[in-house]
């Protein structure tokens, strides 16, 4: 198989060619990593306006001819085309431009999906299915009042455990992510965080977890009233790892809602895991603002 240019050696000749195309040639030092390995490979090529000499000198001149013959001679050995970004491409569509299996880049699999919970159960092949894997950005934000983040992926699956007191009449419930599905999650709240309105966290109420709440642009935080909390809440369900949390969240401006919660945590470093909030009323409690 022919040498491919490295996805660096693309990426500076992408940002070079708007310039060549502006200036009608541009002079680059010999000595970049970058410019040694294009021409190199043009070299490889055979291509036109390149010698032997070129990389001894100190300099060498980049016109819009040679970028021309570089991105056809891609095309024709069935390599990416530097002039399109390889890494917002899904690798099904990198495949029709090109034959080589570059997995180290491009969007991965998952990287824009997320698991979605729905309000009632869909029967699909006979199934009732209550989970979805899929594109967030299908999604139509704007239908749906609020977004309900969940922390923890058991407790996801079995959201019908869980006595969720939410007043919304559409809201969009989905798992926040681990190793597979946190990019999709973190895309979804940006744009969801830019139509200004509700988003809420439901997850373990420990110091990792208010942390998360108070610090990712969360509205509300899903908790049992404050009196229900202080009777199921222990120190063993604050991990000590986690005590550097405390400091931050002892010091974050928050609502009088929300302050004998940061209190309960911070000064008697009780916590109380997702799972344990089975058959408690959940409610949104206003963070901060």
């Amino acid at each position: 198989m022919q040498t491919a240019l490295s996805p660096a050696a693309c990426l500076f000749l992408r940002q070079l060619a708007p310039k060549v195309a502006a200036k009608g040639r541009v002079k680059k030092t010999t000595s970049q990593k970058a410019v040694q390995e294009v021409l190199s490979w043009c070299l490889i090529q055979q291509l036109s306006g390149v010698s032997a000499s070129c990389l001894q000198r100190p300099e060498f001149y980049f016109e819009s001819g040679l970028l021309q013959q570089i991105a056809s001679v891609q095309q024709a050995l069935g390599q990416p085309d530097f002039r399109t970004d390889i890494s917002t491409l899904s690798r099904t569509d990198a495949a029709t431009i090109s034959t080589l299996e570059q997995k180290s880049i491009g969007i991965k699999p998952r990287q824009q999906r997320v698991l979605l919970s729905l309000a009632q159960p869909q029967l699909v092949a006979g199934i009732a299915a209550q989970v979805l894997d899929l594109d967030w950005q299908q999604l139509q934000l704007a239908q749906f009042d609020a977004l309900l983040v969940v922390e923890n992926l058991d407790c996801f699956y079995q959201l019908d455990a869980f006595s969720l007191a939410l007043p919304y009449i559409q809201p969009l419930i989905i798992y926040r992510g681990d190793s597979q599905y946190s990019q999709g999650c973190k895309a979804l709240k940006a744009a969801w965080l830019k139509q200004n309105k509700p988003a809420l966290y439901f997850g373990d109420f420990d110091a990792k977890g208010v942390s998360i709440a108070l610090n990712e642009g969360y509205s509300a935080m899903l908790l049992p009233d404050i009196a229900t909390l202080q009777q199921r809440a222990s120190t063993a369900m604050l991990p000590d790892k986690q005590l550097s949390f405390v400091v931050g969240i002892k010091a974050k401006s928050v609502t009088s809602q929300f302050q004998p919660y940061q209190q309960l945590l911070c000064r008697q470093l009780k916590g109380l895991r997702q799972q344990n909030m089975q058959g408690m009323r959940l409610v949104p409690v206003k963070l901060v603002g």
